[in-house]
């Protein structure tokens, strides 16, 4: 049974985070995970656990894969599992500074044996992954994939973002964070755009995206 994890009000901006709580259940064998999947954050600070969505999925420099996350779906050596409570993973470094008004990302490394799958769709999700700059120069319809709400697309919203974030109407609910954030490119390629970090208060039809471009290069994953 899932328990709901309330919302953070930091600093000026208020965001709802979409995560959710989740009591601590014994570990098992390693399992066929993919982006879109939802994943279990096991908190080893207090024994608890935290229900978000994998996001794009991606190579590093060992050739070995490297899936994204909300930071604030974990801390640091935090183990990842599937819902079912097999063991998949550990958090390998996170960007967030215990607000919602900075980054808000974090990188899981799989354990050998874990099958992963990079596809959204049938269509491998990083043919490039745009900057934020990208995104407001072209105002792209954002499509993003949760764990709670599944598919849904629309347009840049006009709201106060945290930090460098970017705001567009899509659903949003608890074990959505995380999620991949993407737009399509002329010839049906998918673009990486982000992750899914958290909602304005109130508003559920609203998503807000960590980019993930300068965490590309910062954990050095294509």
């Amino acid at each position: 049974m899932f328990k709901k994890m309330a919302g953070s009000l930091l600093a000026a901006t208020a965001v709802v985070a979409a995560a959710a709580a989740l009591p601590a259940t014994a570990n098992a064998t390693p399992a066929t995970v993919g982006t879109g999947s939802e994943v279990v954050i096991r908190h080893a600070s207090d024994g608890t656990a935290t229900a978000c969505t994998l996001g794009f999925v991606l190579t590093g420099t060992d050739n070995q894969d490297r899936g994204l996350i909300a930071g604030h779906c974990g801390d640091l050596h935090d183990d990842v599992t599937t819902s079912d409570g097999r063991t998949i993973g550990r958090i390998a470094a996170v960007e967030f500074p215990d607000t919602f008004n900075g980054p808000d990302t974090a990188v899981v490394s799989f354990l050998p044996g874990v099958t992963v799958d990079a596809a959204i769709e049938g269509v491998h999700p990083t043919v490039s992954a745009l900057t934020k700059d990208d995104v407001n120069r072209n105002s792209p319809v954002l499509c993003k994939l949760g764990a709670t709400t599944g598919l849904s697309c629309g347009p840049l919203a006009t709201v106060a973002t945290p930090g460098s974030m970017i705001a567009f109407h899509g659903k949003n609910l608890d074990g959505d964070s995380g999620g991949p954030v993407w737009t399509y490119g002329t010839n049906g390629e998918i673009l990486a755009v982000g992750t899914v970090s958290g909602s304005p208060i109130g508003k559920s039809d609203i998503a807000y995206v960590e980019p993930i471009a300068p965490y590309l290069k910062l954990w050095q994953l294509r």
